[in-house]
């Protein structure tokens, strides 16, 4: 074996496709008719008890939701009201009639194999029909008298002539009913009125299989085809466990077939039995030799591309397929070392590109408080000067944070009040700074700096402080941080002038500079690198004057 799996493919396919016609041609020397005569009859008794087990569900289940429709049609207080005046003689005949209209009107369309309902009278044999329907005189009655006096309960009464005009065979669903204790209820024995479903006849043979015959529980044909008697090999019955019927299903089996197998067809069959197991066979062997190593290098390759470098396809062989195996494995060794090299440095542009993305926060609004502090203690104010460079102090620790890119809540708030008290310092203003947040999230990392950018442009451009140019007398600002689940959501509001929502958007993720939002910006950039642009969401809304808000919701980071 190790010689032959070691040949190359075409090889093996050769001979193996040798081996298998030598086979095939011996194989049509014999014959195997007795088996597939065999698997035939077993096939037929299959799809016959098949057949009539779906004739019998559809049927009783038919007959059922008939049921059902009756119970809720003839079951109202109305109706019994009616059928009391109908008893009593109150009513003559044809108010009678009139007075059950709709409730015949509804059974008759209660399905659409009923063709129509009509309603006996069991004490005067009276017929009361649909105004729309003409009954023919001669069958009028519908039922015979022996069958009125045996009815028990629901009854399916064999295929008859309709009493409407116009309408061909139909077989009498029939449903005794009595008044029981002031209400009706279909009876068992003597009853007050029958009504009758006229059922289709058609439909119901169209429900049964070939061969098929649906019989009452006293052994009566209802409908469908005749009891064969000569020929037949093969008959089972099946019991309809809603209404108590049986269905019959007779199939000749050997009709037409014992002449074909004893000719020609014997041989052939036989032929593609035995060409199934040497088919079987050849499978077997390419499976080993070829299919199931082509498999196996297949698994390893969707294995690598999900990113699974390690696997190796494990079969044994020198051929061309072990020749494959080696250089796949060789492959996955070098791309997983080049994934490794790619991802080392993203890791590295991408922590350069935060730096200068929080570097740009910060150069301008330094200058200006050095400034503004330089200022101060030319003029002497020394308690202001003071206040302003310990608030700056307070600020530049923030910024720095040793080189860490997250920081706590609490100290983003603390960051945030000390760029407040710069502000209010620089523009002899008083901003009232106001946060909100549980004792439970002020231990809560996040992206530092991620608030000033949004701060700063509530004061330049929702107060226009800065610009000779303020626009609210009580200038306020109001951040909160809450917990759901583990997203994190931090919202900034202000009392300002507001701004468009679409156009602040815009500014934001689409990057129009020179507008004076590079701090908003780059503020969106580092959210998208730091916490992936999938796991960012930002929306906005502006009621000048009164609110405006930013709501960033960000993923909750391990401590």
């Amino acid at each position: 074996m190790k010689a032959f799996r070691d040949r190359s493919i075409i090889t093996k396919t050769r001979l193996i496709t040798a081996i298998s016609m030598i086979a095939f041609i011996l194989a049509l020397t014999l014959t195997f008719g007795t088996y597939w005569m065999l698997g035939a009859r077993r096939t037929l008794i299959q799809n016959a008890e098949q057949d009539g087990a779906a004739a019998a569900e559809s049927i009783d289940s038919l007959l059922r939701t008939i049921t059902e429709d009756v119970v809720a049609i003839f079951g109202t207080e109305d109706f019994v009201l009616e059928l009391n005046n109908m008893l009593s003689g109150k009513e003559d005949p044809i108010h009678a009639r009139i007075a059950i209209q709709d409730e015949l009107m509804r059974l008759a369309t209660a399905d659409a194999s009923i063709l129509s309902a009509i309603i006996l009278n069991s004490e005067d044999s009276g017929v009361y029909s649909l105004f729309r329907d003409a009954v023919i005189p001669s069958r009028s009655k519908t039922l015979w008298d022996s069958e009125i006096r045996s009815l028990s309960g629901v009854s399916l009464l064999p295929e008859r002539p309709s009493p409407i005009r116009g309408q061909g065979d139909i077989i009498p669903l029939a449903f005794p009913m009595a008044t029981r204790f002031g209400g009706i209820e279909i009876s068992s024995g003597m009853s007050d009125i029958i009504a009758v479903a006229l059922l289709s006849a058609d439909t119901i043979n169209s429900m049964l299989p070939e061969g098929g015959a649906l019989y009452n529980e006293k052994g009566q044909r209802i409908t469908g085809a005749e009891e064969q008697t000569v020929g037949r090999v093969y008959s089972c019955t099946i019991i309809l466990p809603f209404s108590g019927l049986s269905i019959t299903v007779s199939r000749d089996i050997y009709a037409g077939f014992l002449d074909l197998l004893e000719t020609a067809l014997a041989s052939l069959l036989a032929a593609l039995l035995i060409s199934v197991l040497i088919a079987v066979f050849f499978s077997r062997m390419l499976r080993r030799y070829v299919t199931l190593p082509i498999g196996k290098l297949k698994d390893s390759v969707k294995e690598i591309e999900n990113g699974n470098y390690s696997v190796k396809a494990g079969f044994q062989g020198n051929d061309e397929l072990g020749d494959l195996r080696d250089a796949i494995s060789r492959m996955a060794t070098t791309i997983e070392n080049q994934i490794e090299e790619i991802k080392e440095e993203e890791e590295k542009q991408t922590r350069t590109e935060m730096r200068l993305l929080s570097e740009q926060l910060t150069p301008h609004f330094l200058y200006n408080t050095l400034e503004c502090i330089q200022q101060e203690i030319q003029t002497g104010n020394s308690k202001a000067s003071s206040e302003m460079t310990r608030a700056l102090s307070l600020y530049l620790r923030t910024v720095l944070s040793y080189g860490s890119e997250t920081i706590t809540i609490r100290n983003e708030i603390q960051h945030d009040m000390s760029y407040i008290r710069i502000m209010n310092g620089r523009f002899r203003k008083d901003i009232i700074y106001q946060h909100r947040i549980l004792p439970e999230l002020e231990a809560e990392p996040i992206l530092k700096m991620v608030l000033q950018p949004f701060i700063e442009n509530s004061i330049k451009h929702g107060f226009g402080i800065g610009d000779d140019s303020t626009w609210i007398q009580q200038p306020e600002i109001e951040t909160s941080f809450t917990l759901s689940g583990n997203t994190i959501r931090i919202e900034i509001s202000d009392n300002g002038r507001g701004f468009d929502e679409n156009h602040f958007l815009t500014i934001m993720k689409g990057g129009k500079e020179g507008e004076g939002h590079v701090g908003i910006r780059n503020t969106y950039l580092r959210l998208i690198k730091f916490y992936g642009e999938e796991n960012v969401r930002i929306s906005v809304s502006s009621l000048p004057f009164y609110r405006s808000t930013i709501t960033i919701d960000v993923p909750r980071l391990p401590k």
